[in-house]
């Protein structure tokens, strides 16, 4: 899902294949547009020129192959898996819309006043529904701040609120910033906005190499921010496999500049901005257009992630970073021998009681014509990728390390969001409704 369509972005398409659409039979007509106008935008706006070529001979190589897919949701799919196994290009992806492609996910490089006014209202009225993306704000035991966003927001519509979450946490001791679900940026500025509170003077993040006009464009932070900066105390960030695009660049910038340390698994590994682009009536393309290069290390996350400087599962990420965070307050020259004492105290209890996780057994009966089947919960921050099911006699399975405790899952199958047939707990109601069970410590 393209969150914006004004300028140039770094989003992840996963989104674009999560809602169930019925099979249609795709007129022979408008496969031969879809399929020309992607040979062409691949090859003359594609990143990598040499790249670009090779991607527009592979959709002319495989016409006869597509010819035979009769429904427009697998011609989507097939097209952006061939696409995806020559390039490995995460952002590279093809989109199918039964009911037409929504004008507003369509890429504009240069709007209107007018234009921009309007995405940006429709914006602010679908963010404000989410929180501008703000999961979770609060400040935990021994004042240690907690932020955990969903997405990073465009600041013309989000920055009030994204100034006001640093401003409450301005007076923590620590900070630890969850992007273990965050995929995605709305705009260019949400990340030196962000960045600009943590460090002093204006500090390089990146340059952004754009292939139309062969041009580069640097990314700073600002000089002046709206309130105080974060920058004496010690930051956390958690991530992981859902971890994504722009996500990754705040994880990745933060860690080359030595101003944070990530805890949890490797990234997705998506860094090529780019657009979306019509293909059809009922077909979209989203195109990375560009390339990042940080001033620090002269490359970027592409394909291969951003690697934590702490590997640890994901359900204990939280506690690995309070355990760095008062590991780091009490060794400081500043803090007052009392509070050292009681920071000390808390790391021996945990020391002495870890946490422990358990494994719990997830099973799909059915479901035979499933194609691909996750388990989404509360124990993987709703990840609809990172546990998936294996087929095991008439039913799918998985076995999972999560924290004991009270857990709400749902199974994906097919982009469609199921509970579990074999459970008759539930909490919440209609789409919200979710099944919970709870687990042990064994």
């Amino acid at each position: 899902m393209n969150l914006r369509t004004t300028l140039p972005l770094l989003v992840s398409l996963a989104l674009s294949t999560l809602s169930p659409i019925t099979a249609q039979t795709l007129p022979s007509a408008e496969r031969q547009q879809l399929l020309a106008t992607a040979e062409k935008l691949l090859r003359e706006r594609y990143v990598s020129p040499e790249m670009g070529q090779q991607l527009a001979q592979c959709v002319q190589a495989n016409r006869r192959a597509y010819a035979a897919i009769a429904d427009g949701q697998s011609l989507a799919q097939r097209l952006t898996a061939d696409l995806f196994a020559l390039a490995r290009d995460k952002h590279l992806n093809i989109g199918y819309h039964p009911e037409g492609v929504p004008e507003n996910q369509i890429w504009n490089a240069h709007p209107t006043a007018e234009q921009r006014a309007s995405s940006l209202a429709a914006m602010h009225e679908g963010m404000r529904r989410e929180n501008f993306g703000i999961l979770d704000l609060s400040v935990l035991r021994y004042n240690l701040g907690y932020l955990n966003l969903k997405y990073l927001a465009d600041p013309a519509v989000a920055g009030d609120s994204h100034v006001a979450a640093l401003h409450y946490l301005a007076r923590t001791n620590a900070l630890i910033l969850n992007l273990r679900q965050c995929g995605a940026t709305t705009s260019e500025f949400a990340i030196p906005l962000l960045g600009s509170y943590f460090f002093a003077e204006p500090t390089h993040l990146n340059d952004w190499y754009w292939r139309a006009g062969n041009r580069t464009q640097q990314s700073w932070t600002y000089t002046q921010v709206p309130g105080p900066r974060y920058l004496t105390q010690p930051i956390y960030v958690l991530i992981g496999p859902d971890t994504f695009s722009g996500a990754e660049e705040l994880a990745y910038d933060l860690q080359a500049q030595h101003r944070a340390t990530l805890i949890g698994q490797r990234t997705g590994g998506g860094a090529n901005p780019g657009g979306t682009f019509r293909l059809s009536e009922h077909f979209d393309l989203f195109l990375p257009v560009g390339r990042v290069v940080n001033p620090v290390t002269h490359t970027n996350w592409e394909g291969v992630g951003v690697r934590p400087d702490t590997t640890v599962a994901l359900p204990l990420a939280l506690h690995a970073a309070q355990v760095l965070a008062l590991r780091t307050i009490a060794a400081a020259p500043g803090t007052a021998p009392d509070w050292r004492g009681v920071l000390r105290g808390q790391l021996q209890e945990w020391a002495q009681n870890p946490p422990k996780l358990a494994r719990q057994r997830f099973v799909l009966p059915g479901e035979a014509a499933g194609q691909r089947v996750v388990v989404a919960g509360s124990f993987n921050n709703w990840s609809s990728t990172a546990t998936p099911l294996t087929r095991q006699g008439d039913a799918w399975v998985a076995e999972v390390e999560v924290a004991p405790g009270p857990l709400h899952y749902k199974f994906v199958v097919d982009g469609r969001w199921l509970l579990d047939p074999t459970n008759p707990r539930t909490e919440g109601a209609g789409d919200r409704a979710n099944s919970i069970l709870d687990v042990s410590a064994q």
